[in-house]
């Protein structure tokens, strides 16, 4: 309840934008009320906990220099030079068009001082994306000071509602201005620290310990790379289409799988080597903290290691295990520490996909249990009634579940025998659908994919994505004193990557295992969330909630048929400005009389026509006119 009620001071500050100073006033005054008031802090503390998030979101985002490149540069576009120290070191993105590259070096740099054209310099503060054509030297890294030329402007805006919004993801990172440099000849170096960061001096070593042994870069080792070290480098549009498709995509995002993977394994070798449970916390949680650290302080590694380590410190301070409730900590002091954070997508999937596993795996490994445990003493549920369907219908699967009444020790061996991986094959597909159906809504808003396959590719890949996990760091470990053992292992991870990017690619071109649907709307994920929620927590099983419950779910359905029946009637034309080119689509009711007038160049087509076409939901064009041979028309 702490952390939903800041959450809703957060949410109240991003949507209403109140001024500061009587923020902090109110908030303080709720304080000492609270603090004075024994009789009333109990209802005092929720609206105060309402308060603190609404003056946290403010103080983070309210300008309050004098020199603030928002007041400065406001929403001008100028040829500036800046000074300014780097926040990480540099990393390059390769962009294809067709069969030809250009590599682009991204940056970001927090501002001291700028000098407008010709004027003099003047102090600045502010955090400023940096865009730079070609490849920068490996002189540049994290913490140094630089001067660059360029032309500063406003980040873009998304040219329709459904696309991605640039100027909002900077802004959700507290960037408000984006430099464009033409060349790293604009690029000055002004001071340096005596060598490179320590997570870059790791990284670079980890790559080629990671490379020994295999005979050359390739995409397999370059995705280990991602995987392993968090490598921006590697992940492409093309490369990582067939991941998302499959819904596999989150493998390469240093997150929860590696950190909960890394602090499974240590775990597991202390208490082999009989270390005391209480002193397990002590070596794990600094171990994770640097491996978060030597891969570049990522936000998704940030926030699963404060996860992990509530976890962890709970465990080893044998205290009652809550999940939820560890989530929830993690999340409070996360969005302590960036309030904005509350607003970004990965954020959102993370806490969320944790959360349906904390609620629906137990309720769906009851479902699944009276299968290959069962208990004759038990009432009467579903599942024993499937059972025994299935066993009057097909015989021959009574060699698979064995019977209620029969002892384990007098069960057939095949039983015996497949009851563990049984078990096993179940709790993943009990995993697995729990993560997809508490995400479904937000991959459809954020991605625009609805993708069934990924409960069958997410129950091959993230065992193999573990397994390489595991062999990169156990090079790792070797790779400095018995390198010949680390190549063993570099070939291990190898192959399994390999089987990753085979599965993933059959995965996404199999019928029907993924789809571009429309973005959602607030009443479609209200209905959705509340209804699954309600049967997860047995609510429909209580009769002093079951006709509020009802009543509810009821009102939301009617609100969400209207809402679809009109959209279903409507008849949409969308025109949209590509580059010296247009697209023209026209969604009339119905999907057979739908049509496309041109589609821009072919750059425009890949970063804006197609995106906007699955943000539609459409998969298939019933309809294609081309106006006339202009490539800046019909390229695409």
């Amino acid at each position: 309840m702490v952390a939903l009620f800041y959450g809703a001071g957060l949410w109240l500050a991003d949507f209403a934008a109140p001024p500061l100073f009587p923020l902090l006033v109110v908030t303080g005054a709720l304080a000492l009320a609270a603090l004075s008031w024994g009789r009333g802090r109990q209802w005092l503390l929720w609206p105060l906990l309402v308060g603190v998030g609404l003056a946290n979101f403010t103080f983070h985002t309210a300008v309050l220099s004098p020199f603030d490149l928002r007041r400065i540069v406001a929403d001008r576009t100028e040829e500036v030079w800046l000074r300014g120290r780097l926040v990480e070191t540099p990393y390059q993105r390769v962009y294809e068009q067709g069969e030809k590259e250009s590599w682009r070096t991204l940056a970001q740099l927090d501002v001291e001082a700028v000098r407008l054209g010709k004027s003099d310099w003047q102090p600045a503060v502010g955090r400023v994306a940096i865009n730079t054509v070609g490849v920068l030297s490996d002189t540049f890294f994290g913490g140094q000071t630089v001067e660059i030329s360029g032309v500063i402007r406003p980040p873009k805006e998304a040219i329709a509602e459904e696309l991605f919004d640039y100027r909002l993801y900077l802004r959700r990172l507290g960037i408000h201005h984006e430099l464009r440099v033409g060349s790293t000849n604009d690029w000055r170096l002004l001071s340096a620290p005596s060598s490179p960061p320590l997570a870059d001096r790791f990284c670079a070593w980890a790559r080629r310990t990671l490379a020994l042994g295999l005979p050359g870069e390739d995409e397999p080792l370059r995705l280990l790379w991602a995987m392993t070290l968090g490598w921006k480098t590697a992940l492409n549009g093309e490369i990582s289409e067939p991941f998302m498709r499959s819904g596999t995509m989150h493998v390469f995002a240093i997150s929860g799988l590696h950190i909960a993977l890394i602090a499974g394994i240590l775990v597991a070798l202390l208490r082999l080597s009989r270390v005391p449970r209480g002193w397990c916390g002590w070596v794990v949680i600094p171990l994770i903290w640097a491996y978060t650290g030597v891969t570049g302080w990522q936000a998704s590694a940030i926030r699963s290691t404060i996860m992990m380590t509530a976890i962890i410190a709970g465990w080893s301070l044998k205290r009652p295990g809550d999940l939820l409730n560890s989530l929830a900590a993690a999340a409070l002091i996360i969005l302590l520490w960036d309030p904005q954070q509350l607003f970004q997508a990965s954020f959102q999937l993370s806490f969320l996909v944790v959360g349906s596993l904390a609620l629906f795996v137990p309720v769906f490994d009851t479902l699944h249990r009276p299968l290959l445990d069962p208990d004759p003493m038990e009432p009467p549920v579903f599942t024993q009634r499937l059972v025994a369907w299935v066993a009057e219908k097909f015989p021959a699967l009574n060699l698979l579940f064995p019977d209620p009444l029969l002892p384990k020790e007098l069960r057939s061996r095949g039983q015996r025998w497949l009851g563990v991986p049984l078990r096993h094959l179940f709790h993943g597909l009990t995993v697995s659908g729990a993560a997809w159906l508490g995400s479904i809504p937000l991959v459809a808003y954020y991605f625009h994919f609805l993708t069934p396959v990924s409960l069958l590719s997410n129950l091959i890949v993230v065992p193999l994505s573990s397994g390489a996990l595991a062999s990169n760091l156990a090079s790792l470990i070797l790779g400095g004193w018995w390198p010949a053992l680390a190549e063993y292992f570099n070939h291990a991870a190898w192959f399994l990557m390999l089987l990753m990017i085979r599965v993933s690619a059959w995965a996404a071109d199999l019928p029907g295992g993924c789809f571009h649907v429309a973005t959602p709307g607030l009443i479609t994920f209200a209905l959705y969330y509340s209804t699954l929620i309600s049967w997860v927590a047995g609510w429909w099983q209580k009769p002093v909630v079951r006709g509020w419950v009802a009543a509810g779910l009821t009102a939301l359905a009617v609100a969400w048929l209207v809402q679809w029946n009109a959209g279903r009637a409507t008849t949409r034309l969308s025109i949209l400005p590509l580059s010296g080119g247009e697209m023209i689509y026209a969604d009339a009711p119905g999907r057979t009389r739908d049509l496309l007038i041109d589609g821009g160049s072919e750059s425009s087509a890949e970063f804006t026509t197609k995106p906007f076409l699955r943000a539609q939901g459409v998969n298939g064009l019933p309809g294609l006119l081309l106006t006339h041979g202009d490539l800046r028309q019909v390229g695409g």
